[in-house]
């Protein structure tokens, strides 16, 4: 036996083992807001759980966006409504534009909270634009500064070393939804323009899982983490190998939560390498591979 098949045998092993580590919370300054004895109901989405970890500051009970679309009936009722989710190409993942366009929502008071790593340019304008055009109104749309986990152009490892100042954001968040504050975040373009951006949204939500990922084969054990975290069943084990296909939610859950690194982006172009750092990943350190699973896992 082989490294590689000795490694494959191990799979499942190191699967339930980093499954099982949930890190404890280290912003032990945050203390979740409880709504006063009102029914708050809380959607996310989340890839490698910055969004998940916002979403169980502001409920007890956070629902996974994914899992819901499961559902037939997608009507909520609540005092007040949330939305947590991460800012791709300064607008929602499709799979949260999905969830809106098909469920009712019905509640006084409505707040999104949009995780973001670098520039939010002007995501929460644009999403408030959007959940108006399909029934939503915002009272509080506001973004959150957290690590940027988009391996085209960051490395996690610098990342990891900057201090976000999420606690007291995050604070300042409660704070406002704790008093039903009305804010829409305006926008701030700063050195992005209209034409550009554009070109970063198309490159993002037309992609599929086989023209953004290639396998490392020698590092492949088979373990299928990457097909349990996908949100959009893009992975499956024939007997050639890990096959990748589908539509992408570009959401890079799959590239982060590998135990072996064995996935990684294929490259932008000749000679130039599809990620800043292929030997570094993130996950929030206060989430668990088995919290994602839960979340995304179809």
């Amino acid at each position: 036996m082989d490294r590689r098949d000795a490694l494959k045998t191990m799979g499942a092993s190191l699967a339930a083992v980093a499954m099982a580590g949930i890190a404890p919370l280290t912003h032990a300054a945050i203390l979740k807001d409880r709504s006063k004895g009102k029914k708050r109901l809380v959607f996310y989405f989340t890839a490698t759980g910055n969004s998940l970890f916002v979403a169980k500051q502001l409920s007890d009970n956070p629902l996974s966006i994914p899992q819901e679309l499961k559902k037939k009936d997608l009507s909520y009722k609540a005092d007040e409504i949330g939305f947590v989710f991460p800012d791709y190409a300064a607008s929602a993942p499709l799979i949260v534009r999905e969830f809106v366009k098909k469920a009712k929502f019905e509640a006084p008071y409505i707040f999104s909270v949009i995780t973001f790593g670098n520039a939010c340019v002007n995501v929460a304008e644009w999403w408030n634009k959007f959940a108006g055009e399909n029934g939503v109104k915002n009272n509080y749309v506001n973004t959150i500064l957290m690590v940027d986990n988009y391996l085209p152009v960051f490395d996690m490892n610098q990342q990891m070393t900057i201090d976000k100042h999420v606690d007291e954001n995050l604070a300042k968040i409660l704070d406002d939804l704790g008093s039903h504050k009305q804010f829409i975040l305006p926008s701030d373009m700063g050195w992005f323009n209209e034409e550009g951006l554009k070109r970063l949204q198309d490159a993002h939500f037309n992609m599929t899982a086989d023209k953004l990922l290639q396998v490392k084969e020698d590092r492949c054990i088979e373990c299928l983490t990457c097909a349990n975290v996908c949100p959009h069943k893009n992975f499956s084990l024939t007997d050639r190998g890990l096959k990748i296909g589908g539509m992408c939610e570009y959401c890079l859950a799959c590239v982060h939560n590998c135990p072996q690194k064995a996935l990684t982006l294929r490259s932008a172009r000749e000679g130039r390498p599809g990620e800043r750092n292929p030997e570094a990943r993130y996950r929030n350190p206060n989430i668990s591979l088995n919290e994602i699973i839960r979340s995304n896992r179809q």
